[in-house]
């Protein structure tokens, strides 16, 4: 097994499709083939299977494709700390993000780090943030934006904003123009954050202690469920301020205010065994310098800094 290998078993596997994926890495089919069945023999396992929808991993394909992910991060980074010249930054770097805080930080992110850092790469993995914290250990992504994580061995806490949550609903619904109480609202229909999710405890706890149910509509795991159901006026959530900014600010969604405590404190979460290079230094600092610069001119509402 090889470096070139996993590479092209990755690319593979995130095209569905061995011609597209030889046409993406400029290698014949034929070639791409031989490769992957010299990796299938050499691990012993069968790693991809082709059926209507195109190529798909195995059960061990799907775990090499997650392993190799790290691996060829982790080449990429020590690469471009041994070969940067100068002052010059390179590298790709990963952030995790739970989709409410993608759809406010991520585009003015990218935005700083191409203006800032031209040779620097910057992917945006946007995931339930359930599952952000994993991705750190496994080295899937350099650092994560995680919510309410708790202290975990072999991770560093860095906490960064306290978001407090709104009452979300499609610009139709007349509620009182005060901070809502949970009876305010109890007789709207709910899309909430699946299960297990901090936030979404939270409004349960909530709910349980006023003796009131809610009317729960549906779950999701993220954001970009929950938003387009409340603004098709499906039903209502309760997310922080970040989730529906865009929404709010044109007017297809309400953000009510809660006379509640609810809210979730956001973390910058990194490995401890892992280095940082240069490149994700540098992208931590301008990531938290744009958090700062959003929460100041009021885009990033209901928010307290907390570094």
């Amino acid at each position: 097994m090889n470096l070139r290998q996993l590479k092209y078993f990755a690319r593979v596997v995130e095209m569905q499709n061995m011609t597209r994926a030889a046409e993406t890495l400029h290698v014949a089919q034929p070639a791409l083939s031989q490769q992957i069945s010299l990796l299938e023999g050499d691990l012993g396992v069968s790693l991809l299977v082709r059926g209507s929808k195109g190529v798909q991993p195995t059960a061990e394909g799907l775990l090499l494709y997650r392993h190799a992910q790290t691996i060829l991060r982790q080449v990429d980074s020590t690469r471009s700390l041994l070969t940067r010249t100068g002052s010059q930054i390179t590298g790709t770097v990963s952030i995790g993000l739970a989709s409410s805080t993608a759809r406010m930080l991520s585009l003015p992110l990218m935005r700083r780090v191409k203006a800032e850092l031209p040779s620097v790469v910057l992917e945006i993995v946007d995931i339930p943030s359930a599952d952000l914290t994993k991705l750190v250990l496994q080295g899937r992504v350099d650092f994560s934006l995680s919510p309410d994580q708790q202290a975990i061995q072999g991770i560093s806490l860095t906490p960064l904003l306290h978001e407090r949550l709104f009452l979300l609903t499609h610009a139709s619904v007349s509620l009182p123009r005060r901070q809502l109480c949970i009876r305010d609202f109890a007789h709207l229909p709910l899309i909430l954050p699946s299960l297990p999710n901090t936030l979404r405890a939270r409004v349960d706890h909530a709910f349980l202690t006023a003796r009131l149910n809610s009317k729960l509509y549906a779950e999701a795991s993220t954001s970009a469920i929950l938003i387009p159901a409340v603004r098709d006026g499906a039903a209502a959530t309760i997310l922080p301020y970040s989730a529906a900014q865009p929404e709010v600010t044109s007017g297809l969604i309400k953000a009510h205010g809660l006379g509640l405590a609810l809210s979730r404190e956001l973390v910058l979460c990194a490995s401890e065994s892992l280095p940082l290079s240069p490149a994700v230094k540098r992208v931590m600092s301008i990531c938290q310098d744009e958090i700062r610069r959003l929460v100041k001119d009021k885009t990033w509402q209901g928010c307290k800094i907390l570094f």
